[in-house]
C-alpha cells in the first residue's frame, strides 16, 4: 500500500476509538510520518466524523476549528463529513497498521492546495504537539508540499 500525503483511506473495523463504542469503519488522511531516525516508524492520521450534529451551536464541538468536506467536492468521501482540527491526528505504528491492511482500502487524494489548508489549521490549533508537526511539516515538504511555516 502506498501512503502519499493526501492519502483517503478507509480503515474498516478500526480497532482504536476514542470515544467507545462498537466498531466500525473511520475515514482517515495520511498525513506524514516520523524521521528515517526513528527506531519505530509512527504514521500520522487524521480522522473525520459525520456528527455533524456536535458542531452545531450548543454541540459538544461548536466553537472547534474546522472542515466539511462536501462530497460534490471531494469524491473521496462517500458523505459529507467533518474535519476537527481540535482533534488531534492518531499516531499509529506504521508495522501494526500495515498488518491490517486488510482492513484498509484506498479512496483517493486531496489535491495539494487542500493538504496546505489542512496543515495551516492544525499548526494554528495547537492540537499536536511540536515533535508531531515537525514530523508533518517534513513529511509534506518530503512530497513536495514546501513553503509552510516551520513549527
Amino acid at each position: 500500500m502506498t501512503l502519499e500525503i493526501g492519502t483517503v483511506l478507509k480503515w474498516d473495523n478500526f480497532p482504536l476509538a476514542r470515544y467507545g463504542g462498537a466498531l466500525k469503519p473511520r475515514w482517515f488522511i495520511y498525513l506524514g510520518e516520523t524521521g528515517l531516525l526513528s527506531q519505530i516508524t509512527i504514521i500520522y492520521l487524521t480522522t473525520t466524523t459525520t456528527q455533524a450534529d456536535h458542531f452545531q451551536a450548543g454541540g459538544s464541538r461548536s466553537g472547534h476549528s474546522k472542515f466539511i468536506f462536501k462530497t460534490q467536492e471531494f469524491k473521496e468521501f462517500e458523505e459529507d463529513c467533518i474535519l476537527d482540527f481540535e482533534d488531534r491526528p492518531y499516531e499509529i505504528e506504521k508495522e501494526g497498521f500495515l498488518k491490517k491492511r486488510g482492513d484498509i482500502s484506498v479512496k483517493g487524494k486531496l489535491k495539494e492546495e487542500t493538504m496546505r489548508m489542512i496543515y495551516k489549521q492544525f499548526l494554528r490549533s495547537g492540537s499536536c504537539s511540536k515533535i508531531t508537526m515537525l514530523d508533518i511539516h517534513d513529511s509534506f515538504n518530503k512530497a513536495g508540499i514546501s513553503g509552510l511555516k516551520k513549527p
